[in-house]
């Protein structure tokens, strides 16, 4: 079990840290820097381990219940870890929980789970 909780961290992480990286540089990949990518990580863990938290809730532990707490935690995390680059406070964060929710979507088709 614990070995399926931290590849579910890993994959969660990973969606969750592209998702904000992208957002913070407005998807120019040209001014990407370690710092951009530290507080990605950041944000990739603090939204991996809330989604493994809540993935021992049975309700949430679906295909469909764990891309919306991918989406929903990411968009948490990144609004309290850095502020916004573009927009209203809340706005880089939301878009950041939607595209770690798109990703996740993406992966979950991909993998056909």
């Amino acid at each position: 079990m614990f070995k399926k909780k931290l590849k579910l961290f890993g994959e969660k992480f990973g969606e969750a840290w592209t998702a904000c990286s992208l957002m913070m540089v407005q998807g120019d990949l040209s001014v990407f820097t370690l710092k951009h990518a530290s507080i990605a990580a950041e944000t990739g863990v603090a939204a991996g381990l809330a989604v493994v938290v809540g993935s021992y809730w049975e309700r949430l532990n679906t295909k469909y219940g764990l891309i919306w707490l991918t989406g929903i935690a990411t968009a948490l995390v990144d609004i309290m870890v850095h502020p916004t680059h573009f927009g209203p406070e809340w706005a880089e964060a939301a878009l950041t929980g939607a595209g770690a929710g798109l990703i996740a979507w993406g992966v979950a088709r991909v993998r056909n789970v």
